[in-house]
């Protein structure tokens, strides 16, 4: 059995008491049990945990070569690739390629494409251009990955597929066909290949970017509302995520510390129905050419300020992603889909994006102007050798502990006062009350009155309390 109990913070203290069978708390909602626990010989404390390290895992983690496309050969012809079909639409395809030639492979304009290369030894500074109504866009980089992913001692990344490099996956959008080249043609590369994930842009897709302002809370189904975000969401069902994809389960952390914030790179142009598309490209991707357990960001945010559920279980839990390699125990990664070097996202994206920290924040019982301290896990390109114990803000850019631009030039300088906007909202969105201390609180609101801060864990006894407007409520494993 597990046991609640309210105490209310009075000259009289007040015990009230109530026990919930183990299979109604799994029914109901994730075991409690965030946040810092206060030692077993003092009172709990409101007071957030600050910048200590607990990354430890939860024991129960639920000049150019030239251009003429004549001379290409065509990769999209099935003797030059392998691939498969997941559910939901979405082919995975990939293709071998040589630094020397011009790779071309057919599209389908209806698709949306995440383009991506591997491979090893040296980088060949890869090239890509898409055809569209008969005409070619300009070369552009297909830079190599900035090392996202897992952290390097996890047994996520001991199950990923390994390249010595690999480029960035970036969308391509209403295109008949795709190129890629290497600019460093006597480069020596090997095992050169390159994979697309390509899924249509479904109906369910164009009824998704036709649903009600995420700001109006009105008349919004359960599904797409979240209490603790005050706004829709869209989740991985919503989204068509394709749940076979997913290889592992993912780590958890007890609670989360702070917010990476990233930009995915690739095209600003796209449509509000295509977004969707392109998350599920990234899953398939993410999945099938690199290895991950599943998607790698916690989060996205598209242009119009729409929020989507990323890694399975980020919504309640303090799930590990794959999106700041070293980094990623006891953290969120944000992502908005676009590159953002030259320009800003959107208003509509940067207020999204602050809503989610705001709403992580009052969650875990972080502050968004705040600090955090990390143990590195090292990496490729971390900046932090492993072991490094780093302080951060706790709303970082990937830049702060990898050498990479993102999350672009132009957003990371927007950074500043995105915390300061997010910690204005937290009032506006009050403390998330969730597991069981959920359940006691939605039955017995009149005895303990509105949250006025997160829940945190107990070591002594096992489990965890929060703060309400008449007391404290108590959950132990007893």
């Amino acid at each position: 059995m597990r046991a609640l109990s309210l105490t209310v913070t009075a000259v009289t203290t007040t015990l009230i008491a109530a026990s919930i069978g183990v299979p109604a708390l799994a029914a109901d909602a994730p075991d409690p049990g965030l946040g810092s626990a206060p030692s077993s010989s003092a009172p709990p404390s409101s007071a957030p945990a600050g910048g200590e390290d607990d990354s430890a895992p939860s024991p129960d983690p639920t000049s150019a070569p030239s251009s003429a496309p004549a001379s290409a050969p065509d990769a999209s012809s099935p003797d030059s690739s392998t691939g498969s079909t997941a559910g939901g639409g979405t082919a995975v395809d990939t293709y071998s390629a040589a630094v020397s030639d011009v790779e071309r492979i057919a599209l389908d304009p209806a698709e949306v494409t995440i383009l991506g290369a591997r491979w090893n030894g040296e980088d060949p500074g890869l090239e890509f251009r898409s055809e569209t109504n008969g005409a070619w866009t300009g070369w552009e980089d297909l830079p190599a990955a900035d090392d996202p992913g897992p952290d390097e001692s996890s047994p996520e990344a001991a199950q990923s597929t390994d390249a010595a490099g690999e480029s960035e996956a970036v969308p391509v959008l209403d295109s008949t066909a795709v190129e890629v080249r290497a600019s460093a043609a006597g480069a020596a590369t090997t095992d050169l290949t390159i994979t697309t994930a390509a899924t249509p842009v479904t109906d369910a897709d164009e009824s998704l970017a036709q649903r009600p302002d995420p700001g109006t809370p009105s008349g919004l189904s359960p599904q797409k509302y979240n209490e603790g975000l005050k706004a829709n969401i869209i989740t991985r069902a919503e989204w068509g995520a394709d749940e076979s994809l997913v290889r592992c389960q993912s780590d958890q952390t007890s609670s989360a510390k702070g917010v990476f914030v990233h930009h995915t790179a690739g095209s600003n142009s796209y449509s509000e129905a295509e977004a969707p598309g392109i998350i599920r490209g990234y899953l398939a991707y993410h999945t099938q050419s690199r290895g991950w357990c599943d998607i790698g960001y916690n989060f996205l945010v598209d242009r119009f300020g729409n929020i989507y559920e990323g890694r399975a279980g980020s919504i309640d839990k303090a799930i590990t992603g794959a999106h700041a390699s070293g980094f990623n125990s006891s953290t969120i990664g944000v992502s908005v889909l676009g590159t953002y070097t030259g320009s800003a996202p959107s208003s509509a994206a940067q207020k999204a994006v602050e809503r989610v920290i705001a709403w992580k924040a009052n969650t875990y019982g972080f502050s968004p102007t705040g600090s955090m301290t990390l143990t590195s896990g090292g990496g490729g390109t971390a900046k932090y050798p492993a072991g490094q114990k780093v302080t951060l803000k706790t709303v970082s850019g990937h830049r702060d502990t990898s050498y990479t631009d993102c999350p672009g030039g132009a957003f990371y300088s927007r950074l500043g006062a995105m915390r300061t906007n997010a910690a204005a909202l937290q009032d506006d969105l009050g403390y998330s009350v969730g597991g069981a201390i959920g359940s006691y609180y939605r039955a017995n609101k009149a005895a303990t009155g509105e949250p006025t801060g997160p829940e945190r864990s107990l070591s002594n006894p096992d489990g965890a309390y929060q703060f309400f407007e008449k007391g404290v409520v108590y959950w132990s494993k007893s």
